[in-house]
């Protein structure tokens, strides 16, 4: 390679060694837009600009956006579910589809290795608690991951807690299932790969065989739809790592990045793990990424939506000769944009663009800012989004932006889902925090999405799927004691029940609030009448506060003398 050519794939290199500029202020396009007419109407289609790279072989004749250059492909592949599903399931079964027994199986042999390789490497002190290893089952595996789906739901702050004597911190739970011992040396020596044949030069050798794996059992379970979108996800982590990242813009500033690919409801179809520059000669690492994504799901008309970090010419044309689409934001500084986009002074609520021979529409809008967008499927068309601002006027936005919205709310969701009682905990071993991301976050989504979809009329919520999991792998029981016990008891008559029913009875608050004021709250009958009437946001204005409230209803409703002796 000579001297050009490193410059040239330096200037377009998408910081593939850092990606500390990486925004993700796009994600969610909230614009507010006025009328305006496209002002190419009726103009010739003549080339304004061109760009040529000579080195690439990339070439662009900008003219004012018709949509004649423009490709439309036909999505004919059919969402199914495997026949396997189409009978009866608990969400056990489908939790098994990911982590399957291969996967445990594995998991037991190498921690038993790595366990064996170790206490020989080392002279043991005579109080040491590895004298009490004893190689572990397939049994003792599936019990210590429902241990780990179980104090992701149950959050105490340190693991011994969870075995503690105090009364605080009492739960029949873990004693039961095993002893604090046990749990702590299978998570010391929790592995996945042998350390003694694996390939050293592979940064993710210690996870490499179990990735494959789960990325396997991702990709043929289910058929992504039309529409499937490539983000990042951050895994937090602060050790010592050479491919470890700093994004300021995440939540999680310091960690291990994840690429995957989503569709709409949020399943994720692959994972890669970002482990260092991974870029292929002439491709920035935006490109590399998504095709390597995305290469089984080409050539049948889908359409790839993707952020800034990602979007640009040369991907949309190589997408398009595998008959796919590319809607996306831009930066401004990408190569082969046309000037006169970049450059054009626009107002607020407008919108300009262009469109070169293969139908890419390189457009910007106008709002608070300027926002760069390229699309291969829509033109420069403004559409009514069926929702009001504060000033009662009709919210307008490109049908790009509303489409950019509805195709990346998949990667977010799938994000959203797995945050909810997570059990990721704090770890000096970085392999430990990535597998427990992939086994029992983005594995229990993914199984909760396709128990939904086959249980579309009672679906599980994130909660109520970890619970039926634990239950199923620590043997629990799915009531409680308290509710045990209220289900043996005799039950009471409805007339029983209005008879023994305490009345209602109004006072005034004793509650002081700021200038040693009694505490004023909104008539809670009142709230629901203008509500339903008006809407919320009328009620929230117009719903007198008062200083009463009854006594005898358990939470205490605040509420006016005229709505009490309408009701009492």
């Amino acid at each position: 390679m000579d001297q050009q050519q490193i410059e040239d794939a330096l200037s377009d290199s998408d910081f593939s060694f850092s990606d500390e500029s990486v925004d993700d202020s796009d994600d969610d396009l909230l614009f507010q837009l006025s009328d305006s007419d496209d002002e190419f109407d009726g103009h010739e289609s003549l080339p304004v600009q061109i760009n040529v790279d000579n080195d690439n072989n990339i070439s662009s004749n900008w003219y004012p956006v018709t949509g004649n250059y423009q490709k439309y492909f036909v999505y004919e592949n059919n969402r199914t579910l495997p026949e396997e599903l189409l009978v009866n399931n608990e969400p056990y079964d489908y939790f098994k589809l990911f982590l399957t027994d291969d996967i445990l199986n594995c998991m037991v042999l190498e921690t038993n290795r790595n366990a064996e390789q170790y206490l020989k490497s080392i002279r043991l002190s005579r109080s040491s608690r590895f004298h009490s290893w004893e190689p572990i089952t397939l049994e003792d595996m599936t019990k210590c991951i429902g241990l780990l789906l179980w104090m992701g739901v149950v959050k105490y702050p340190t693991i011994s807690d969870y075995w503690s004597k105090a009364e605080r911190y009492e739960n029949i739970v873990a004693s039961k299932i095993m002893s604090r011992n046990k749990f702590e040396l299978i998570l010391r020596f929790w592995h996945f790969a042998d350390n003694e044949t694996s390939d050293r030069s592979d940064r993710l050798y210690k996870i490499r065989n179990i990735l494959d794996k789960i990325n396997f059992n991702f990709d043929h379970l289910l058929t992504p739809g039309e529409i499937i979108a490539v983000d990042e996800s951050m895994i937090p982590f602060r050790g010592r790592l050479k491919f470890r990242q700093y994004i300021p813009s995440k939540r999680h500033k310091y960690g291990v990045k994840l690429f995957k690919v989503c569709d709409v409801n949020g399943f994720t179809f692959k994972i890669i793990i970002y482990e260092g520059k991974q870029s292929i000669a002439g491709q920035s690492l935006g490109e590399t990424i998504v095709l390597s994504l995305c290469e089984k799901y080409l050539e049948e008309g889908r359409t790839v939506v993707t952020d800034n970090f990602y979007t640009s010419v040369p991907l949309a044309k190589k997408l398009l000769k595998k008959k796919t689409h590319l809607v996306g934001t831009l930066r401004k500084n990408r190569r082969y944009l046309p000037k006169e986009v970049i450059t054009k002074k626009i107002k607020k609520g407008e919108i300009f663009g262009k469109e070169d021979e293969d139908g890419i529409v390189v457009s910007k809008f106008k709002d608070k800012r300027d926002i760069f967008l390229l699309s291969t499927r829509h033109k420069l068309d403004i559409v009514d989004t069926g929702k009001q601002s504060r000033k009662k006027e009709n919210i307008l936005k490109p049908d790009v932006i509303l489409f950019y919205n509805s195709g990346k709310a998949g990667i977010d969701l799938s994000d959203q889902l797995a945050s909810y009682s997570t059990p990721v905990r704090k770890s000096i071993r970085w392999y430990h925090k990535v597998m427990t991301e992939i086994l029992l976050n983005t594995s229990v989504i993914n199984a909760q999405i396709m128990y939904n979809m086959k249980y579309y009329n009672s679906k599980m919520n994130v909660k109520q799927f970890r619970e039926s999991l634990i239950d199923k792998m620590l043997n629990l029981r799915p009531t409680s004691r308290k509710l045990a016990q209220e289900m043996s008891t005799p039950k009471t008559t409805g007339n029983q029940r209005r008879s023994a029913a305490p009345k209602h009875k109004i006072e005034e608050t004793e509650e002081k609030c700021a200038r040693n004021r009694k505490l004023r709250k909104r008539c809670t009958e009142c709230y629901k009448k203008i509500s339903q009437e008006k809407g919320f946001r009328e009620a929230l204005n117009k719903t007198k506060k008062v200083t009463t409230f009854c006594s005898t209803c358990p939470s205490n409703p605040f509420i006016c003398l005229s709505c009490f002796s309408d009701h009492k």
